[in-house]
């Protein structure tokens, strides 16, 4: 058997190695295609696997983070509630990252100290504030800060955002000389003792709405205290508003209150740890947009309080602009962890301009080989015999071509050259 000649092999070896790697791109397209669809979000929260600090079981924070948790649990996301003092006790745990990153994320109330380098993130404030509500025994008069004059007040659980605010609205100068005494208690406990007239007044920070409000008022025959100067006193504070309790909102039979009362209002946030990434957000995110129809309309907040000033992060600044999540945070979360949609665009752009490039060099190369080839052919056509055709010269056995010295030096000075 002859050897086969090498001219005739050498584009058919270079259609066969585009073929490979076409089967190659093609296999790849193939893998990367049934992972993304593996790990897909489309239908659910299957990827959520986070948890959300709150409150005292009963209070607001606690019962919203309960309705995301199960709206999660239905569409297969774990988004785990655990109940805490509050606030304080909130932004200290995911600054200081006590629970090795699974804490991710916290309700806050607007106000609560964060510290500097806490690296935390606001995601963005819930559409109903919630209410400061001061509760004492029915028929005990307080028109006006003036009568607090040496009272005791129950203020919360110790680390509670409760805590926080009304030692902060106590420390003014004008209400400090009142000697009112603050004391820490649990919510029902608090209410208990007012009840026993061993506090005056208790303080509660909640949605006016709560059932545990409804609930402590009319088991303990208790009615709202609402100073007639509260107005200043809140005006000294600029992320708190006054808002207004109708007569007869918790009882419309005795009724509770008689009057109208104002109180205090305050916003609360949502924020994030550095821990969190960018997919647990973004779900997060449409799990508040889902439960509450106002979340998106009302965001992002256009200020908050001196010490709970935070960025916003990116994710939700992106999912506030459109009401949804881009397309590769619903269907590539696995990816978004990674990098940025943003940056996975840029890097497209640049696999794509590579791969152009590639494609570019590999026909040059072949352009290259087949001229060296026709150079090859037609000089050693001259030199076998100028009679045959270039697919006669290409049936010559390599063994006859190369025979003759003057061919293979031929051969190789065309080679040299290319």
């Amino acid at each position: 058997m002859h050897p086969r000649n090498p001219i005739a092999g050498l584009g058919g070896a270079w259609r066969s190695k585009g073929l490979i790697r076409a089967s190659l791109l093609l296999v790849a397209a193939a893998a990367i295609a049934a992972a993304a669809s593996a790990f897909g979000i489309a239908r659910d929260y299957g990827y959520l696997h986070a948890s959300i600090l709150t409150g005292s079981p009963g209070g607001h924070y606690h019962a919203l983070a309960t309705r995301l948790a199960d709206r999660a649990k239905r569409e297969h996301g774990t988004l785990t509630v655990i109940s805490t003092a509050g606030s304080i006790e909130n932004v200290s745990r995911l600054a200081n990252n006590r629970g090795g990153c699974a804490e991710k994320f916290a309700l806050v109330q607007d106000g609560t100290p964060v510290p500097a380098d806490a690296r935390l993130e606001l995601l963005g404030r819930l559409p109903d504030p919630e209410s400061l509500l001061l509760l004492g025994r029915t028929g005990h008069i307080f028109n006006t800060f003036g009568d607090l004059r040496g009272k005791s007040i129950g203020i919360g659980p110790e680390g509670s955002g409760t805590a926080y605010l009304m030692r902060q609205l106590f420390e003014d100068p004008d209400l400090r000389a009142l000697d009112v005494h603050l004391s820490h208690h649990g919510l029902l406990e608090q209410a208990q003792l007012v009840a026993e007239s061993k506090l005056d007044l208790a303080a509660f920070v909640m949605q006016e709405d709560a059932e545990f409000l409804r609930t402590v008022i009319r088991q303990h025959g208790l009615d709202l205290a609402s100073p007639q100067d509260l107005q200043g006193l809140i005006a000294r504070y600029p992320w708190l508003s006054l808002g207004r309790i109708p007569a007869g909102r918790y009882d419309l039979v005795r009724p509770i209150p008689a009057v109208d009362k104002q109180i205090a209002r305050l916003g609360t946030l949502v924020i994030a740890s550095p821990c969190a990434q960018r997919a647990d957000r973004i779900a997060l995110l449409m799990l508040l947009g889902a439960e509450l129809p106002g979340f998106v309309r009302g965001n992002p907040p256009s200020s908050t309080a001196p010490a709970t000033v935070l960025p916003l992060a990116p994710e939700a600044h992106q999912f506030f602009l459109t009401g949804e999540p881009e397309i590769a945070d619903r269907y590539f979360p696995w990816l978004v962890n990674l990098m940025s949609p943003a940056y996975w665009v840029y890097l497209v752009m640049a696999v794509t301009v590579l791969f152009n490039a590639l494609k570019a060099f590999s026909r040059f190369r072949l352009w290259r080989i087949d001229a060296a080839r026709e150079k090859l052919e037609t000089a050693l056509k001259g030199l076998v015999d100028p009679g045959l055709t270039h697919a006669q010269m290409r049936a010559v056995p390599a063994d006859q071509v190369m025979a003759v010295p003057e061919r293979r030096t031929a051969a190789q000075a065309i080679w040299s050259d290319w």
